[in-house]
Parts: C-alpha cells; sequence; structure tokens
C-alpha cells in the first residue's frame, strides 16, 4: 500500500475561495485555495492560503451522500509516488474526456491515435518531467481535492 506524507495537520477544511489560473507566458498554471482550517496544534480555526505551481492536473470528487466518511483523515497530504501520481493524471485525462464528449458534438475516433481525446501527454513535458511533481490530496466535508504540481507554498 502506498503511504502519504502528511505536511499539514487540520481538519474541518472549507474552500470558501478557490483561483485557478492557467498558465501564460511568464508563469505555470496555479491553483491558490484559501480555507478555514481547524488547526490540531492550536485547537482553533485558522486561514490558511494554499499556493500550487505549476500545476499538471486538479480533480474534485465531491460527496454527494449524507456521509463524511473520509474527512477524517485530518490533513492535506502529499503523494511522491511515481505510479500513483501517473495514474491519478490518467484519470483526470479520462474525466475530461468523457466530460468533452458528453458536451460537445465531436467526432471521435477512438482508433485513431491522432485524435486529441487520445493523446494523454500532448508535447511530453509531464512524462518527461514526472519526477518533479506531487500529488497533493486534501479531504473536506463535501468530498475530496487532488492537484498534481511541482511546488507547493502555505501561508498561514
Amino acid at each position: 500500500m502506498i503511504k502519504a506524507k502528511r505536511i499539514l495537520a487540520n481538519f474541518d477544511a472549507r474552500i470558501p475561495k478557490i483561483e485557478v489560473k492557467p498558465c501564460n507566458k511568464k508563469i505555470g498554471s496555479k491553483v491558490i485555495i484559501v480555507s478555514k482550517m481547524h488547526d490540531e496544534t492550536k485547537g482553533e480555526k485558522v486561514k490558511v492560503k494554499i499556493k500550487f505551481k505549476d500545476v499538471a492536473g486538479i480533480d474534485f470528487r465531491v460527496n454527494f451522500f449524507d456521509s463524511f466518511i473520509g474527512c477524517e483523515a485530518g490533513g492535506l497530504y502529499c503523494f511522491d509516488d511515481k505510479e500513483t501520481i501517473n495514474r491519478i493524471m490518467h484519470g483526470i485525462f479520462l474525466r475530461r474526456k468523457e466530460i468533452c464528449l458528453l458536451e460537445g458534438d465531436y467526432s471521435y475516433d477512438a482508433d485513431d491515435e491522432a485524435d486529441i481525446l487520445n493523446i494523454f501527454d500532448f508535447d511530453g513535458e509531464f512524462t518527461r518531467n514526472i519526477d518533479q511533481y506531487k500529488a497533493y490530496v486534501q479531504n473536506v466535508d463535501s468530498g475530496v481535492y487532488i492537484i498534481v504540481c511541482k511546488e507547493l507554498v502555505i501561508e498561514k
């Protein structure tokens, strides 16, 4: 079983604000989450700004049921196992492809390797540099978010 390292001890995390900034010529993609979390060490609610830099993928898994199973994990976790990171990114890619096909009138050819919806890593940047990426997972009361990026900055 693959284990993650807890890098921020918290529970009862809320996300009142999230910014997703696509890459441009000056900077890579960024995700900034402003959260109010219960800090286990202080025993109080604290505001935290978490900045994910050079983001390759982001995934939200919403808990649609009246169950909080999973949100008791108690923190922001980091996975650095390359197989896990690659599996997460492939899952994000497949869900994106599924949504594209649900929403649009697209003449998709599953057998055509050149069809853009069949190309996981278009320019090969992710695969070439997979050693630089980590996957961060945070359980919140409504589900979980997963972000694959190169750098993480936490501001309290």
